[in-house]
């Protein structure tokens, strides 16, 4: 077993994931107890390019912002490494960059990125595919401290066997631990857990689900990201603030993080370019 495994495995119950885009947020973290710490591919668009998470960040931009955040304290930074930027080579690069940028692991999704033109749905590699890139991640870094975590979702319409499947092949090529996202019930979660005993890492983006620590214990959860909250509550709170000094009152009730964040990352622009290119009307 890797330096990282045993590490992850050791945890007593789970660890929630403070979700940090920069050196101040991870110091605040440690501050308040966290051991660990989440740079989320979408919070590194928004505050690097100020553009939604449509893959437009590139691993450099990416590597430069986890470097700053994971040398700026104790903070174990997990980082994610969506499809690794491309092809098992691009994943293979992507993952020397990160280790040497001071993270502590990266999540490896098998969803199919960019988006392709005229794609309308989420969908995944093959898995085989997905082996290969993991297989490649695994060999590319140089220390077994340095963590490989496989994500796969759970895609609208899909058996949970097809989810279990993927999990245990996934396992079976030497990662550390499986990534989950849009798991919602027990019955889900231990479907999953019985294709793998592998530490497992759960993202629940603060949905509503009925997963109880009973649950996360018996199926070896150890790590947990419910969303990107703390970025989102500093979004609100400099439009507040700069509101005020703007000599605009705005009452609290209409800040709305989803509106802010929709207006000032041209959104409607980036929609009207995904039909018009890409033509992707859905």
């Amino acid at each position: 077993m890797t330096a990282f495994y045993n590490s992850i495995e050791e945890t007593e119950g789970h660890e929630v994931l403070a979700s940090v885009h920069c050196p101040i947020a991870a110091r605040m973290a440690v501050d308040l107890g966290f051991n660990y710490g989440m740079v989320g591919g979408s919070v590194a668009s928004l505050s690097m390019l100020g553009t939604p998470d449509l893959m437009l960040l590139t691993s450099t931009e990416l590597c430069d912002l986890v470097k700053r955040t994971s040398q700026s304290s104790t903070l174990k930074i997990i980082v994610d490494g969506d499809a690794g930027y491309g092809n098992a080579l691009n994943t293979m690069r992507t993952v020397v960059e990160l280790e040497m940028a001071g993270a502590t692991a990266v999540t490896l999704e098998d969803t199919k990125l960019p988006i392709s033109y005229g794609q309308t749905k989420t969908k995944l590699i093959s898995p085989l595919e997905q082996l290969d890139k993991l297989a490649a991640a695994l060999d590319a870094r140089s220390s077994d401290r340095f963590g490989i975590i496989a994500r796969t979702q759970v895609v609208a319409g899909e058996e949970i066997e097809a989810v279990a499947d993927r999990v245990f092949q996934y396992s079976e090529a030497g990662v550390d631990g499986i990534c989950l996202a849009g798991v919602t019930d027990p019955e889900q979660l231990e479907a999953i857990s019985k294709a793998s005993a592998k530490p497992k890492m759960l993202i629940t983006y603060g949905k509503a689900n009925t997963l109880t620590e009973e649950n996360f214990k018996s199926c070896n959860v150890k790590l947990l990201l419910s969303g990107h909250s703390p970025f989102e509550a500093s979004i609100v709170a400099a439009y507040k603030a700069l509101s005020a000094l703007a000599g605009k009152d705005i009452p609290g009730d209409e800040l709305k993080y989803g509106e802010i964040i929709g207006k000032y990352t041209e959104k409607e622009r980036f929609d009207r370019s995904i039909k018009r290119y890409l033509k992707i009307s859905e």
